[in-house]
């Protein structure tokens, strides 16, 4: 199954696992939200990971 976190931009970030779905939406915030990066903590992140 694969794991997903959705942005509310409307950005999809999609991984194999929650490294993958992590690395995935860490790369979209430093691009589109730079702010994010450093007060968004790796378990805010697992809590936002959907399975598909």
């Amino acid at each position: 199954m694969s794991k997903l976190i959705r942005c509310e931009c409307g950005f999809v970030a999609r991984g194999e696992n929650d490294d993958q779905v992590i690395e995935a939406i860490r790369g979209h915030m430093a691009t589109d939200h730079p702010a994010l990066v450093e007060s968004v903590s790796r378990d805010d992140l697992i809590g936002w990971i959907q399975t598909e």
